[in-house]
C-alpha cells in the first residue's frame, strides 16, 4: 500500500516564552512555506500553555481535532506537545489532549506512565544535550521499553557552550539510538528543529507517512506509527547553520527575559 510522505518538524516552541506568540496566521504561513502542503509542526508547551493560547488566537479557520489543529486553507497541521522536566531530565510527549498537562519534577518512570495513561507519544529529546536523559538511559535501559523514539538530531543541540554543553551531542544521540535499536527494534528515530522562533520552523525535518486526521486517537496512532518507520536517504534534513543561529538567539532572548536584580537586594 502506498502512503504519501510529508515533512514533519514536531518539536518547536515558536518563541522563547509562550506570551511572545501572538499571530496565528504568521505562524501557519511559516509552516506552509517551510514544510509545504500537508506539513506537520509540533507546538510544544514548556511549563506553560502556549499551545492552548496559540490554538485560540484569531486567524485562519481551523478544525480542532482535540490534540491538534488543522488549517484546511493552508493544508498544515499543528500538533500539541509538552516538554516535561523530570528528575532525570527532559521528556518530550506529543499528542496530548488540549488542556491536559503532565506533572513536572517526578521520576522519569512516573512521567512515562502518566504520558502513556494519556496516550502520549514519548520521545527522548536531545538525550545528551543539557537536561537530556541519555546518560540515565545508558545506565537504566528499562524505560526504553516504553519510549517511542530517540531524538537523534536536535537543532538546538548544535550550540556548544563551554562548561555547560558538549560538542557532538547529536552524534552521540545517533550512536546511542543505533545501539539501542538492536535490543528495542520498535524504537523510532526523531529529527526536529527545537526552534524558539518562526524562522527556525522546518530548518530540520523528517518525512513520515501522512497521518489520519479523523480524530485525536487516529492521529496519535498514525503519528506514532509514522515516527517508527525507517527513513531512506533524502527523507530528512538536519539543518545546521539556521539551527546554530537560532540557538544563539534563544540564549540571548533568555538572558533578556531574566529579570535583573540588584546585588544585595
Amino acid at each position: 500500500m502506498f502512503f504519501m510522505k510529508i515533512k514533519a518538524d514536531l518539536h518547536n516552541h515558536f518563541a522563547t516564552i509562550g506570551s511572545d506568540i501572538n499571530n496565528f496566521n504568521e505562524a501557519i504561513d511559516a509552516i506552509r512555506k517551510k514544510l509545504g502542503e500537508g506539513g506537520i509542526c509540533g507546538l510544544v508547551n514548556f511549563e506553560d500553555k502556549r499551545y492552548e493560547a496559540f490554538s485560540g488566537l484569531k486567524g485562519y479557520e481551523r478544525e480542532d481535532i482535540g490534540n491538534a489543529v488543522y488549517v484546511p486553507e493552508k493544508q498544515v497541521l499543528v500538533v500539541k506537545g509538552q516538554e516535561v522536566p523530570t528528575k532525570q531530565g527532559h521528556l518530550l510527549v506529543l499528542g496530548l489532549q488540549k488542556d491536559v498537562f503532565l506533572r513536572k519534577a517526578r521520576s522519569l518512570e512516573d512521567t512515562i506512565k502518566e504520558a502513556r495513561d494519556n496516550n502520549g507519544i514519548i520521545i527522548a529529546d536531545h538525550p545528551f544535550y543539557k537536561c537530556g536523559i541519555g546518560n540515565y538511559l545508558a545506565k537504566n535501559e528499562k524505560p526504553l521499553e516504553e519510549i517511542d523514539a530517540i531524538e537523534v538530531y536536535n537543532g538546538e543541540a548544535n550550540l556548544y557552550i563551554p562548561l555547560i554543553t558538549r560538542i557532538g551531542t547529536n552524534t552521540k544521540a545517533q550512536v546511542f539510538y543505533e545501539f539501542a535499536k538492536k535490543y528495542y527494534p520498535d524504537l523510532g528515530s526523531f529529527v526536529s528543529s527545537d526552534g524558539h522562533s518562526l524562522y527556525e520552523i522546518g530548518s530540520s525535518w523528517m518525512k513520515i507517512p501522512e497521518p489520519c486526521l479523523k480524530n485525536s486517537e487516529t492521529l496519535t496512532k498514525s503519528l506514532r506509527k509514522g515516527i517508527k518507520i525507517p527513513r531512506s536517504e533524502g527523507e530528512e534534513k538536519r539543518g545546521k547553520i539556521v539551527s546554530y543561529v537560532g540557538a544563539v538567539n534563544h540564549v540571548l532572548e533568555l538572558v533578556a527575559h531574566v529579570p535583573w536584580k540588584k546585588i544585595g537586594k
